[in-house]
Parts: structure tokens; sequence; C-alpha cells
């Protein structure tokens, strides 16, 4: 895909034209100057939504100059050299406590001059008085001043029993610094405002790389006001980018109104509360009164603060990333993105602390819980640069889109210096299509064995002991143990990616360690991606000004058995998701399409539920209903082939993967529980799900998010809120318009009714207010 830098003069002119073209469609279609429509009419992309092979626009087509694709043209690096940078550990915001006022709100710290934040959304207050400056976008001054649609729909579900303890103010807007622990590198060109769009940890932050680090605890339900400070003009956005955006806090438990993908994106002067409950699930069924101090979250000292729910579903390393629908791969790739590690009594982030629970894993002991001394979060990625340096978002079909310059922490191949002793890594896989699969080596190219501790943010039952981390797809997280201390000082080990692409269908060959180390790979991200450097001291970053030393003992463990096995039991219901490109992707429903469909309503993607027709997403439109809290079911996600691969993410709930077909089940997914699946050429994966403590419209979707962007979702409505609220029914769709939010009513797919429900359940289950389903 990539051409070489030394390829003729010609040919990197050819291949820099033909991808300023597919910029151009990028752009047309970002700011709605055409339809994917037209493209296909124009002959731009072909009808199974591929872009057409033609030089001067495809990386795929035959060059003129030579018997070869014409490729595309690779990142100018501007003489750097991988591992001349230290890695940039994630931004840490301040946490803010919050206070309850006497009618029942959740207010900030006075000194900031925020408004409290609510059980119901500041639109509701808007819709009541829309001529109320207090109430507006203070920005367009027009539209309500909170994204959160209005009225009981988008309440906080269990507002009192989950009431916000802790709030982050985060505000998303144009870079405002970068080179300095910042993009790619200290002496890569800086990035222009509109290039990278990323977080900033305060209402007047600068907005940096890299991305955040919010530390949660079970126990302290949070509260996190976005604010959109993005240009109200689209086009204003270096070619790629949509200004508006929906958080999705990948995969916590939270409502669906602060899940971030309930079609809920919000516009450029306005802010969105999303409560994050820290909801350990089961609570309503498993562990009632709380009385199981596994199930827990680490206190102000060193004890515990018992929560209600199954200790074996305690979450950890999480992330949150954009999720506006049809723009995500875009926005995301662009820095709108973070990471969340949720601790609790057995995952404590302190190794010194033996109380019966505690796991002890690396971490360090300065602080009481949340130590990241030793405890680093890996955020893996790609990305390709224009020749001027700025980041560029290349479309080559429908397919997926490839980087090739590797990135840790948004930084270009960085180095990090660690002490003779064990070290946990979190690794989140967050490329837009790209698969991973790392390993470590020596001096030597030996494979340094490692020990695999979690899967998606879930504790494994028995620690597994690694050559290589399992492939990894887009955002999987694998959390590890590295134990350095049989190095020596200056010793250094690198982390090395084998998998190599030639597209966005997915992987195209692993390679041994030893040619992935040589570089014969024409990937250009196959090879090192990070290195670790033994030295004698560093500085801590709990405590800066703390020296660790490596003479200090080490106390951390990593135990064998690290949680319990949650069995396997006979399903109330089974159902069968086929993702692929079977049959024509209708998204346009009886009700219309939503979002942002427009003229368009065929999408090379699909989904067909229970072998019924295909359709790909329409936001207005329900694939899949769960009834009940609490009921277990059996899913399988079945790959309809062609030769790609999909990475399915489940939002809100995870799964015990029970089997797979066409690919081997390894130790780390067997019964292990998960919320993102490989699905491999042709193949299927089973798993074991119950819904509960929380209601309303979700959804599942491929990972790859070029794919997703072209419309692989479907959503789940959820049935489970609690009796008497709108969440316990089918919620009808928000449509949020920069005037403000008005709602449809969706279509209920016949596949997505549960077998064996009547009539009567089904008209019970769509009243909504005065909303019926017709």
């Amino acid at each position: 895909m990539y051409i070489s830098h030394d390829a003729s003069h010609v040919r990197q002119r050819e291949a820099s034209l033909a991808r300023e073209n597919r910029a151009e469609i990028v752009r047309a279609l970002n700011q709605q100057q055409v339809t994917r429509r037209e493209l296909l009419r124009w002959g731009i992309f072909t009808a199974s939504g591929y872009l057409a092979c033609k030089n001067g626009l495809s990386p795929f087509a035959k060059s003129a100059y030579a018997a070869v694709p014409t490729g595309a043209p690779r990142t100018p690096l501007f003489g750097i050299r991988k591992f001349s940078q230290r890695l940039s550990r994630l931004h840490l915001p301040k946490p803010l406590p919050m206070v309850r006022t006497p009618d029942g709100h959740a207010a900030f710290p006075a000194r900031l001059g925020e408004r409290p934040a609510k059980r119901l959304s500041y639109h509701t207050d808007f819709s009541a008085d829309p001529t109320n400056p207090a109430f507006v976008n203070p920005l367009t001054h027009r539209g309500p001043i909170e994204g959160r649609p209005p009225g009981e729909i988008f309440a906080h579900q269990r507002w009192d029993e989950f009431f916000p303890k802790v709030g982050y103010i985060l505000r998303l807007g144009q870079i405002t610094q970068s080179g300095t622990g910042g993009f790619l590198h200290d002496d890569f060109p800086h990035q222009q405002p509109n290039s990278v769009w990323t977080y900033g940890d305060g209402r007047a932050a600068e907005c940096t790389l890299p991305p955040f680090l919010i530390k949660g605890r079970y126990g302290e339900p949070i509260i996190t006001r976005v604010y959109n400070d993005l240009p109200v003009d689209r086009a204003q956005n270096n070619g790629f980018g949509r200004n508006e955006t929906q958080l999705h806090f990948h995969n916590a438990h939270n409502g669906a109104e602060s899940d971030g993908a309930a079609n809920v994106h919000h516009f450029p002067g306005t802010f969105y509360d999303y409560r994050w409950s820290t909801t350990l699930a089961r609570r309503d069924k498993i562990n009632t009164q709380a009385t199981d101090r596994r199930a827990s979250g680490p206190d102000d000292n060193t004890s515990l603060v018992n929560v209600s729910g199954d200790f074996r579903e305690l979450q950890g390393s999480m992330f949150a990333h954009d999720h506006r629908f049809f723009f995500t791969a875009e926005n995301v790739y662009k820095g709108n993105l973070g990471a969340i590690n949720y601790y609790s009594g057995p995952d404590r982030g302190n190794e010194a602390l033996s109380d019966g629970v505690n796991l002890r894993l690396p971490s360090g002991k300065l602080l009481g819980w949340g130590n990241v001394d030793f405890d680093v979060n890996l955020i893996f990625s790609d990305a390709v640069c224009d020749a001027a340096g700025q980041l560029f978002f290349d479309i080559f079909d429908t397919d997926g889109m490839l980087g090739d310059v590797p990135l840790v922490n948004f930084g270009y191949a960085p180095f990090f210096e660690v002490l003779p002793r064990k070290y946990r890594f979190r690794t989140l896989n967050a490329c837009v299509s790209r698969f991973l699969k790392l390993a470590l080596a020596d001096a030597r190219g030996n494979a340094v064995p490692i020990k695999f501790i979690a899967n998606d943010g879930n504790l494994v039952v028995n620690t597994l002991t690694l050559k290589s981390l399992p492939l990894q797809g887009i955002a999987e997280r694998y959390d590890f143990v590295a134990d350095f201390s049989g190095f020596r000082i200056g010793d250094r080990i690198q982390v090395v990616n084998l998998i190599r692409h030639e597209d966005g269908r997915g992987p195209k060959e692993e390679l041994s360690l030893a040619n992935a180390l040589r570089g014969v790979s024409s990937d250009p991200v196959v090879g090192p991606m990070l290195e670790f450097r033994v030295v004698g001291a560093v500085e801590s970053v709990d405590v800066p000004g703390v020296i660790h030393r490596a003479t200090d003992p080490d106390s951390s463990q990593v135990p064998p058995k690290l949680t319990e096995q949650i069995p396997i039991v006979a399903p109330v219901r089974t159902r069968l998701v086929e993702f692929g490109r079977s049959g024509k992707g209708d998204a346009r429903g009886v009700n219309g399409c939503v979002p942002d469909c427009g003229e368009f309503v065929s999408f090379p993607w699909t989904i067909r539920v229970n072998g019924e027709a295909s359709h790909s997403m329409n936001a207005n439109r329900i694939s899949l209903l769960i009834p009940k809290p609490g009921e277990v079911e059996h899913w399988t996600y079945k790959n309809g082939g062609g030769g790609w691969d999909h990475p399915i993410h489940l939002h809100f709930e995870e799964g015990i993967t029970i089997s797979r077909n066409g690919m081997k089940l390894d130790a780390t997914e067997n019964l292990q529980r998960k919320d993102v699946w490989r699905l491999g050429e042709g193949g299927s994966v089973t798993f074991q799900v119950q819904f509960g403590e929380f209601g309303g419209a979700y959804v599942n979707h491929c990972h790859n998010t070029v794919h997703e962007d072209f419309s692989m979702l479907a959503r789940i409505q959820l049935l489970t809120g609690v009796a008497g609220t709108p969440q316990a029914a089918v919620t009808p769709t928000p449509n949020p318009t920069q005037d403000g939010v008005f709602f449809t009513t969706p279509e209920i797919l016949p596949e997505g009714v549960p077998k064996g429900w009547i009539n009567t359940q089904l008209q019970a289950a769509v009243q909504v207010g005065s909303v019926v389903n017709p």
C-alpha cells in the first residue's frame, strides 16, 4: 500500500496526487457537499462500496510508471528516528469533590462558577423556557446549552442511588500544544489547531496530547461534564472530523443516557453531563446486601467500601472515545479519546497492601490506591501525515484505513525507562483498522515471557504465561506483567508488532519475531513500536520528586489465581448476529434514516439477525430487544465471509466466551469475560451474556471504525431499567439539531422480538408516554 521513500520522483508525485483526490472525497462527504449516492452514480465508488480502482484515485490501481500499484506516499519523518523520545505518560485530570444541594443536584466547587449537574438535563429547562439566556447555547445563541435530550427518557437513571461523589470537567477543542510531549515527536512539525482535536482538563485548559487517564473506583460515582469547544464551522477541520461528539465510555456499566452511543451527539458551544455510575454488574441479583468484601472499592485510606454486585464482574482497564455515528473513525483518529482505569478491592493499585482481598499487582505504594508508577497505560495506534507533517485521514475504500507510522500514547516509537522489577502494562489497540500482535524481544531477539492477567479490562481466572500477546483487534485491551528483574542496567527490550497488513480487511500474515525485528515486511508498522530501557533510578509519577531506585524491594505479586469462574448455564434464548456484506444494506427503514443518511440508503456493510433480512445501521431501528433483566442468553456473532475480519463490540455488558469456529479458542479467551471479539475470516464466536441494572438504547458493532462508519452497527433496546421508568420500555429515538432534540418512534424489526412474545406484550413494551409504536 505504501510506496518506498526511495521510489522515483514521478511515482511519489503520482501517489501524492491520488491521495489529494481521495482527500477531496473525504472533505466533500464530511461537509455534505456530495452524497455517497452521487459518488456511486459518478463511478467513484462501486455498487459494493469499494473505491473505484482508477489511476489517480485508488492506491491499489496500477501505476502509470511501473508494473505495481500506485500506492500511497509515506509520512515524512524529518530525520526523526525510533526510540529518540521518551514515552509520554497519560495526563491525569484532577477529580473535583461534588456536593449535594438542597434540591438534589450535584454541585461542583463554587470557585469554578459551574452550574450544578442535575438528574434532568438543562435541555428540559430550555424546552420549558427557550428564550431564557441561562439555558441557551452561548456560542451560537440558538438551541439548548446541554446536549443531553430533555425529559425522563434521558434522565440519569437511579440518580439518588448513584449520586456523583467526584466530577471532572473536560473540554474538547483544537490542540493548543504540540511537540512537547504531544503528537508524534518533539522535533516533528507542530500540528495546526484543526489537525488534532483532543481534551483539556478544565474549562480554560489547553487541549493537549497525550490523552487523559481518569482513575475511578467502585463506590464513587462520577459526573463528567464535556464541553464541545470545537469550531462552529464544519469546514474548519483540516479535511476530516465532524465537530459534533458523543463520548462513549467503553465498556462501563452505565445507563444509556451516559453510554455515549444513543444518537445523542452535541454541538459546539454546548456541554453534556455523563454520569458514570461505577455500578458493579448484577447488583440487583447477587450480593445485594454488599457483604462480600471482594465486591468493593478502595476508600481514602487503606480500607474498603463494599458495593452490591458480583465481584467476578469487576472491571479495570477501559477507555472512552467519540462515537458520533458515521464519523467515529475520523474523530477518534483525530485525538478524541482517553483511558479510564477502575480500581476495586482485589485490583487496588497498591502493591504493598495485604488484607486478604488485594491481589497486590504491580503498581506502587506511595498512594493509598491507584498508583501508576509501575502500572502503565499504553495506547498503541498508527497514523499517516501529509508532506507538511500534518495528521491526514486517508480513505482507501470501505475496508479500512492503515497508517504507516507506529504510535504509543501518540508518540512515534518512544522509549520508556524501567527499573529491574515487575511492571504492569495496560495495552489498548486504538488503531482505525489495524490488528496487532505484540511480543517482547531482548537484545538477542529472544522472546521475553510475560504474564497475561486481564482481557478487555476483566481479570482472567488464572494467570497465563505467554511468549507474546494474542492477536489484538481494534479496541481490545490486554493487561500483562513483565518482569525486568533478570536484566541488567543498560539492557534494552523492544515491543514488536508481528502482524502484517496489506489493506483494511484484516491481518494478512503473522511474522516470526526474528523476521519482524529484521524489518523484512513492506508494512511499515511491522517491527518494534516501543523500547524499554533498564535504568537504576526513575522519578515517581504518583508523588513527583520521589525517586525510585533499582535497589528498592519489589513488593508486588502476580498470584496464580486472580478471580473465580462464572459458570455457563442453559440460556433462556439464543441469538445469531451475522456481520458481513450479505444482501442490500437498507438503512432507511419505515420512519426514515437516522442520522445523516440523506438520499443514500444502501451501505456496503450489513447485519443479519437470526437469519432474517440483512440491514444496515439506523438509529431509529431496533434490531435486538432484551425483554427482562437477569435472563441468561447465548449469542453467536458470525462473520459472513468475503475475506474480512471484524472485531465486534457489545456495549454495556461483557460476555463469557464459550466457543469458536474458524479460529482457535485459546486460554486468554476460553471462558473469559470480554466485550470485543475478533471473528476471523468466516469464523464465529459464541458467548453467554445477561443484562441488568439499567435500560435504554445501546448498540453492537464492528470496531474497525471504517466499517462502523459505513453502517456496520445495530441498535439493541434494553427493557431492563427500573420498573415504572421509561427505560423499562422502548424509548423513542433522539434526533439532535442545533435548535434542540426532537424524538421519533423507532421501528422494531420482527427478528428483534424475543420468540414467544405475543402482541400484547410487544404493545406494552413500546408504550412510551404518549408515543406508541404504530
